[in-house]
């Protein structure tokens, strides 16, 4: 058994190594880089001291196609699903085994306090199978172990949710901005996720579900 748990866990790192953050230079390339279709286990681990390359210092938005996040569908802790957009908050979208993921979580706790508005974070990259009640024992341990702030949390079961909302990789910001929305990709510098999540013109978000 301990041999089979290494063997799988240096699938996943050498998947990992390839970069959940990184930039490609296609879209087949990035999606295949992200690591999103890696045989992941069900797990939390701390990795926020794999693959660290640094923040990003650009303010490097993209436009998002039209309408990839108006109706985004996910499910709350609680089993209930709801429809979010951009519209209303901004959405980062994230994954449980993503080192880029677990530090900006980090990072944007730290600045809780200067965020103008705080992300719903739509956690994504399950493998196929994974039931809501490990979703959410995942999303706990990850709080606890990281000492995250009480961000709203939603999830996305689906396998394939990363390649139609985050399809350069993880993490990823969807936010509304200039009447359209907008996508920042990777690690950042925390100047650049406030500045991001202070031009966002979302409306509040009114949902009552705690993660």
């Amino acid at each position: 058994m301990r041999r089979s748990w290494s063997v799988l866990m240096a699938v996943c790192m050498s998947w990992l190594a390839v970069g959940c953050g990184t930039p490609a230079n296609s879209l087949s390339q990035a999606t295949a880089a992200s690591g999103r279709h890696a045989p992941h286990p069900l797990v939390f681990q701390n990795l926020t001291g794999a693959m660290n390359e640094g923040q990003d210092p650009r303010w490097d938005p993209k436009a998002a196609p039209t309408g990839v996040y108006d109706d985004v569908t996910v499910v709350t802790a609680s089993g209930r699903q709801e429809v979010l957009s951009v519209r209303d908050a901004p959405l980062l979208f994230a994954a449980y085994w993503c080192p880029h993921c677990q530090r900006t979580l980090q990072l944007l706790t730290s600045i809780e306090s200067r965020l103008k508005q705080k992300p719903i974070l739509v956690n994504v990259g399950y493998p196929p199978g994974t039931t809501l009640q490990t979703a959410a024992r995942i999303a706990r341990e990850e709080s606890q172990v990281l000492h995250l702030a009480p961000f709203q949390e939603v999830f996305i079961l689906n396998p394939d949710a990363g390649d139609r909302y985050a399809p350069l990789g993880y993490p990823t910001l969807a936010f509304y901005r200039a009447g359209r929305d907008w996508t920042l990709y990777g690690e950042h510098r925390a100047s650049i996720w406030e500045k991001a999540l202070s031009e966002s013109t979302s409306k509040a978000y009114n949902g009552s579900e705690e993660s």
